[in-house]
């Protein structure tokens, strides 16, 4: 990756760290809207807390991914709300061959077709998995904010080693919390380390330092790495928040009771690489022949501001 292309990966990240303002919650009703291709849709309740609210599943359309084929898929969604809405939790669910899911916040976002898109595209995100069925459940009086100005931009990343095309399905539930529910909000602290070269045939370990950026109760942490990935590494004040030596499909670490993490904490994490190409290996989006190294967790509560996706300063 050339250094305009990190540059521009980096203002985009603090573009998603300035986040969506915090409103209280509201209703609206909780009808969802067809997406060209796809739907989101209501079905079901969730009980949180003693209050009923109603399931919302967003369906990406359906798409082929050939063999050997690597594909980054997006598509956007309206507001299902018809307001502000509240999460309790969520739910994905996507067939073999995804690598991951990142499930964003779009201003204004309508009703889209399905479309390619790059893996370097980031904007506040609520929830993000890597594995095949995942859940975020928040704890009771917890909940990610839907803004009334808000739709969602889901993003996908497939591979198919296999010599078989691969029909590919992804859905995201929202489980929600009824109007008039007061909450405390989630948000995602999302730690990008772009500036990496591991040059051909050699093992390297890149490190990213920084400080926590305000009191925050850690609820569920993971890392993303491509298939040079050989080993990951976060530290809070020196105590291990998550360390996995898997690339494709990481367990999280799910923090119960929540991690309480402080102000000015030092928050340290690094990825070890081997690179057994002829090719040197830099930050991009390729699972094949590029690099990530990044370290994402969620936490409550967010900022009076309402910033919902941060870095660390």
């Amino acid at each position: 990756m050339n250094q305009s292309m990190i540059a521009a990966l980096v203002l985009g990240l603090l573009a998603a760290c300035s986040g969506s303002s915090s409103n209280p919650s509201g209703g609206g009703d909780s009808s969802g809207g067809a997406a060209a291709g796809g739907a989101a849709g209501t079905g079901g309740s969730t009980d949180v807390g003693g209050f009923t609210g109603e399931d919302i599943t967003l369906h990406l359309a359906s798409f082929q991914v050939g063999p050997g084929q690597e594909v980054y898929k997006c598509q956007d969604f309206a507001n299902p709300f018809g307001g502000a809405g509240e999460v309790s939790a969520f739910e994905s669910h996507m067939t073999e061959g995804s690598h991951h899911m990142l499930l964003f916040y779009k201003d204004g976002a309508a009703d889209g077709p399905i479309e390619d898109c790059s893996g370097v595209e980031f904007l506040p995100t609520p929830y993000s998995t890597q594995l095949p069925d995942d859940v975020l459940t928040f704890p009771d009086g917890v909940s990610a904010l839907v803004p009334a100005s808000s739709g969602f931009r889901i993003q996908s990343h497939y591979l198919n080693p296999t010599n078989d095309t691969v029909v590919a399905n992804v859905e995201v539930t929202l489980h929600t919390v009824p109007a008039g529910v007061e909450t405390q909000h989630a948000g995602v602290l999302f730690v990008i380390e772009p500036n990496f070269v591991i040059e051909p045939h050699s093992t390297q370990t890149v490190m990213h330092d920084c400080s926590i950026p305000f009191d925050m109760n850690l609820l569920k942490a993971t890392s993303h790495m491509h298939k040079h990935g050989m080993g990951f590494l976060a530290t809070v004040s020196d105590e291990t928040v998550y360390e996995t030596t898997t690339w494709s499909d990481p367990v999280p670490a799910v923090f119960d009771p929540p991690r309480a993490v402080h102000d000015g904490d030092p928050l340290h994490f690094e990825c070890t690489f081997q690179n057994d190409t002829d090719s040197s290996l830099v930050f991009g989006d390729s699972a094949a022949t590029d690099e990530m190294c990044i370290f994402v967790s969620s936490f409550y509560p967010v900022p009076d501001d309402g910033i919902v996706t941060v870095s660390c300063k």
